[in-house]
């Protein structure tokens, strides 16, 4: 999982930013389909929560659960240690 397309960096803007919209993630990162897969993935495995805001415009919200911040914050540390960004 954590060697998927998108996953890192959807753990790493969760980390920094708390809670974004599905939409910011998909911009940030630039694999839609990618992101939308690791999103429902990451989901059903309790490491991330969301919340519709706007079910109109299809505005949903994503964060870090509990579990989902400590993963996100041991491969921030891994990341370190390898000097990766």
């Amino acid at each position: 999982m954590l060697g998927l397309s998108a996953t890192i960096d959807i753990l790493k803007l969760l980390l920094e930013n708390e809670r974004m919209y599905g939409e910011q993630l998909k911009r940030e990162i630039g694999k839609k389909g990618s992101v939308e897969n690791r999103l429902r993935e990451l989901e059903l495995l309790g490491i991330i929560a969301s919340e519709v805001e706007d079910k109109f415009q299809g505005k949903k919200w994503y964060w870090l659960t509990e579990k989902g911040r400590k993963v996100a914050e041991k491969v921030k540390e891994i990341e370190e240690i390898l000097g990766e960004k």
